[in-house]
C-alpha cells in the first residue's frame, strides 16, 4: 500500500518518562517477586485490553461477547415454553460457545507461559512498565465507575423514586430480569468500545439528553437571581485623618471626599502611622470588596456566548457564604443601583479579571483555552465603604 493510502489507527497508550535503570538499585527480593509476578501481569493485561477494547484485534473482544452470551443461554434450554427444534439448537451454540472459550483461554495462558520460558528473561524496567500500563488501565476503569459515585445523599432518594418505577415497569412488562441483567453485562463489556463511545458523544450533544440526564441523577433546579451578594471584607475598621471641614459635612459629600484619603491610605498602610496633625480629624471607615462572576459556555458554532444550559450555572454568579458553591446573581451594573444608602462606592466602576477556563463541569483548567476547556468565568469586583465612627 503506498504511503497515500495508508491507514492509520488510533491505540491506547501511556506516556513514560525517561527513568534510571532500577536493576541496581532494587533488593534481589523484591526483583525475585516482581519476576515471578511478571506471568501474572501479563495475562491480567490481556484480559483488560479484552475488556477496554484496546487489543491489537479489535474483533476480539466482539467474538468472545458473543459467545459468553451463547454459553449464558445454556441456562434457558430446559423452559418448558421453549420447542423442541430451539433447546437443541440453543444447547448447541452454548455448549460449542463455552468449549472455544475455554480453548482460547487456556491457549492464551499456554501461549504466554511457553513464550515467556523461550524469551529472554525480563528486565525489572519491563515490569515496571507492565505494572505501570496495568495500573493506568484500572485507574480508567475506577474513573468511569466515580462517575456513578458523585452523587450526593441528598440526590440519592430522588434518583430512587425516579428510577423504581421505571425499573419495575421493564421487569413486569418490558423484559424478564434474566434478560435485563443479561442486558447490563453486555453494557459494561462493551462500554469502552469505540463505537459505544462514539454514540454517547453523539448522544450527549443532544440538550435534551443532558437536560434528562441531569433532572434524573443530579436534580438540580435552576435558582432565581438573587441581589443579596456575598461580600470580603477588606478593611473591617480603617482609620482616616482628614481635615476639620471636611469631617463636618453631611454623609453623603463626607463620602465624595473620603475617597481619594482611602486610596492614599491603603497605599501607605504598611507604612510608619505619622502622628496625627493639627487640623485633622480621626474617622473610620469599613471596606468591603464584592464580586461577581460573568459565566460563557464554548459552542461549535457560536464560540463563547452566554447561552447556559438551564441545569448548570447562570450568566452571573456569586459565591456563597461558605465559597464553596454558586448563587445565581444579577449583573453588576443592576446590583450596583440596589446598594443600601449608607455604603459608597470607592472604585469608580467594576474590575473586570481574567478569563478562568474550565471543563463542562466547571473544574478550572487554567488560564488559556485548550480542546478540554467547554465553560469559562470572568470576576468582576469593586470596593465600597460606610462610615463607622466620626470624631
Amino acid at each position: 500500500m503506498s504511503e497515500k493510502g495508508a491507514n492509520f489507527y488510533a491505540k491506547l497508550v501511556q506516556k513514560q518518562g525517561q527513568k534510571t535503570a532500577l536493576t541496581f538499585t532494587t533488593a534481589p527480593q523484591i526483583s525475585w517477586t516482581l519476576h515471578r509476578l511478571y506471568p501474572f501481569l501479563l495475562i491480567f493485561d490481556g484480559f483488560l485490553n479484552n475488556l477496554m477494547w484496546c487489543c491489537d484485534d479489535v474483533c476480539l473482544p466482539f467474538i468472545y461477547l458473543a459467545l459468553m452470551k451463547m454459553a449464558v443461554n445454556l441456562g434457558s434450554v430446559s423452559e418448558k415454553e421453549t420447542s423442541l427444534l430451539k433447546t437443541v439448537v440453543d444447547t448447541w451454540l452454548g455448549l460449542l460457545s463455552l468449549v472455544f472459550l475455554v480453548l482460547s483461554v487456556t491457549y492464551y495462558i499456554s501461549s504466554v507461559l511457553r513464550e515467556l520460558k523461550q524469551d529472554e528473561p525480563p528486565t525489572l524496567d519491563d515490569i515496571v512498565v507492565m505494572m505501570e500500563n496495568v495500573a493506568y488501565k484500572i485507574e480508567r476503569m475506577r474513573e468511569d465507575v466515580a462517575e456513578v459515585f458523585k452523587l450526593q445523599r441528598g440526590q440519592i432518594p430522588s434518583l430512587l423514586i425516579v428510577l423504581t418505577p421505571i425499573y419495575w415497569f421493564m421487569a413486569r412488562y418490558v423484559i424478564s430480569p434474566k434478560d435485563y441483567v443479561t442486558f447490563l453485562l453486555i453494557s459494561i463489556a462493551t462500554f469502552h468500545s469505540s463505537w459505544c463511545q462514539c454514540t454517547l458523544r453523539l448522544i450527549w450533544r443532544s440538550l435534551f439528553a443532558r437536560q434528562l440526564w441531569h433532572m434524573i441523577c443530579r436534580w438540580q433546579v435552576r435558582p432565581h437571581p438573587s441581589t443579596d451578594i456575598c461580600y470580603n471584607i477588606v478593611h473591617p475598621a480603617l482609620e482616616i485623618n482628614v481635615p476639620e471641614d471636611l469631617a463636618s459635612l453631611p454623609e453623603p459629600q463626607l463620602a465624595v471626599k473620603l475617597r481619594a484619603f482611602i486610596r492614599t491610605e491603603q497605599q501607605i498602610e504598611k507604612a510608619p502611622q505619622p502622628d496625627r496633625p493639627p487640623g485633622y480629624l480621626p474617622i473610620t471607615v469599613m471596606i468591603i470588596e464584592y464580586q461577581i462572576n460573568e459565566n460563557q459556555r464554548k459552542w461549535p458554532l457560536d464560540g463563547w456566548t452566554h447561552n447556559l444550559l438551564s441545569y448548570e450555572r447562570t450568566k452571573f454568579t456569586t459565591n456563597n457564604e461558605e465559597g464553596q458553591d454558586w448563587v445565581a446573581s444579577t449583573s453588576p451594573w443592576e446590583f450596583q443601583e440596589t446598594i443600601e444608602r449608607d455604603w459608597f462606592w470607592l472604585d469608580d466602576s467594576w474590575i473586570p479579571h481574567e478569563w478562568i477556563y474550565c471543563d463542562t463541569d466547571w473544574d478550572i483548567k487554567g488560564a488559556k483555552d485548550s480542546l478540554n476547556c467547554y465553560t469559562r468565568s470572568k470576576s468582576w469586583t469593586r470596593s465600597s465603604f460606610r462610615v463607622l465612627r466620626q470624631s
